[in-house]
Formats: C-alpha cells, sequence, structure tokens
C-alpha cells in the first residue's frame, strides 16, 4: 500500500487528486478524520498560516473551533511545535497539564465523533505544518507500526501537496519618488542627462544619483532597461519614444 501511494501521489495532477488518495489511504488503515494545517507561514511555497486547509472533520466542529480561537490554545497545536514527526494525542493527556480551556477542547472534539487522534508535524527550518489524524469511532491507540504508517503518508502527502499549493510570489510595487519619475519620463523622451538637468533647473550631478537610484528600484541595467520597465509597470506613459536609443554615452 506504500510503494502504491508513494507513485500514485507523485503522478497526480492537482490538489485536490492529490488529497483524494490521501484520504482514501488514511481510510484503508481505519482513520476516517483528517485535517492539514499550516500552523506557520511556509515560505517554502508562499503560502500564509491557514486552519483547515483540507479537512473531513464536521463542519460544526471546524466553525466552531475557528470563531472561538482555540488554535491559539489547542494543545495537539503547541504540540506541532515542540515534536517533528507523529505523536498520539493520548500522550497529551497523560503527560501534560493542561488547562481548563485544553481540557474543554479536546472534550468537546470527542462530543463530535473526534477520537484517539494521532497528530504529526512537519518542521521545515521555521516552517510548520501539522495534520490531525483520527477515527469516529473509538478505537485503541495506535501502536508504533501504526504510528510509523501514518507519519510517512503524511509527510509524502505534504511533500506533494506543496508543490501543487506553490504560489509564485508577486513582485512588490517599486516605490520612486515624483522627482525619479519625473526623470524617468525625460528619459523616455530621448533626452540625455545634461537635457534633464537643464529642464528641471538642477545639477547634472544629481540627474546622474537620481537615475542610480532608479536602476536599484527597478532592478534595470541601463537606461533603454529603465525606460521600457517603467512603462511597462505603468509608472510613466511618454508621449514620444523616437529617440529612446539615442545619448548610448549615458548608460550607466
Amino acid at each position: 500500500m506504500i510503494d502504491s501511494f508513494i507513485e500514485d501521489t507523485n503522478r497526480a495532477k492537482s490538489k485536490e487528486e492529490a488529497y483524494q488518495l490521501f484520504k482514501t489511504a488514511l481510510e484503508y488503515l481505519g482513520y476516517d478524520r483528517l485535517i492539514y494545517c499550516y500552523a506557520t507561514d511556509q515560505t517554502k511555497i508562499n503560502r500564509k498560516a491557514e486552519f483547515g486547509i483540507v479537512t473531513t472533520y464536521p463542519d460544526e466542529w471546524t466553525n466552531y473551533y475557528s470563531q472561538s480561537n482555540f488554535m491559539d490554545h489547542d494543545p495537539v497545536v503547541k504540540q506541532l511545535f515542540k515534536s517533528d514527526g507523529p505523536f498520539a494525542w493520548q500522550s497529551i493527556l497523560e503527560k501534560q497539564k493542561l488547562t481548563k480551556l485544553q481540557h474543554k477542547i479536546m472534550h468537546e472534539a470527542e462530543d463530535v465523533g473526534i477520537f484517539n487522534g494521532v497528530g504529526v508535524s512537519v518542521h521545515e527550518g521555521m516552517d510548520v505544518s501539522g495534520f490531525g489524524i483520527t477515527s469516529s469511532y473509538k478505537r485503541a491507540e495506535p501502536d508504533k507500526d501504526m504510528l510509523a504508517k501514518l507519519n510517512f503518508l503524511a509527510f509524502q502527502f505534504h511533500e506533494v501537496y506543496s508543490k501543487l499549493n506553490y504560489l509564485p510570489p508577486t513582485e512588490a510595487p517599486c516605490q520612486l519618488s515624483p522627482r525619479e519619475i519625473e526623470i524617468l519620463h525625460w528619459m523616455s523622451e530621448g533626452k540625455s542627462d545634461q537635457d534633464i538637468a537643464d529642464i528641471l533647473y538642477i545639477q547634472h550631478a544629481t540627474v546622474r544619483y537620481h537615475i542610480k537610484n532608479i536602476f536599484i528600484k527597478i532592478r534595470a541595467n541601463n537606461r533603454t532597461m529603465a525606460v521600457v520597465k517603467a512603462i511597462k509597470m505603468r509608472l510613466i506613459t511618454p508621449s514620444f519614444i523616437g529617440t529612446l536609443f539615442h545619448n548610448q554615452q549615458d548608460y550607466i
């Protein structure tokens, strides 16, 4: 079952397909409830922290959990930050002294049919993800072999789902000063550094200083690239670019 799960998930074309394969594999092992969360922002895939990315927990529970802000107090979530791998929820109840609110969270979860859970944490640098894998009917505490199987399935799913859930970073808006935009405009009109200095009644060296800053902010290597990128970013709308490639001596 493990081998086929690896092969099938590696071939998954969508997040939904990977999730269904994971869900089916867990049900085969007797676990019909799961929840997958980003406990912290995920820098590797450019995603924000999120509770219940995918879940088969009852809707009334997840809604109530979120509205009550239980994630900040949930002992299972706190354990995700301490552990790197699988752990039985029962071990938390036995080894840790829980607050009244934490007892409330655990008992109310049982009231909606979430029993004998297993947590699996995934640590990647400062990024922490986690799983809650449970049964809707009472069963014995999982042994080491079962924990190992659940751990492997969860890690494989996380790896595949992360690749499918990658969000390309958006380029931050470029912050140019009014003077820099003004100089960019005259650059687009083919004006030389000295022409711009004369038009704006400023020193030639000042123009060069602003152009260097423009290059840094726009990530351009020369005047032409700076103007083209500025137009594309809608920082300027030149009326005439007929002499854009003029004044090659002004390149920096």
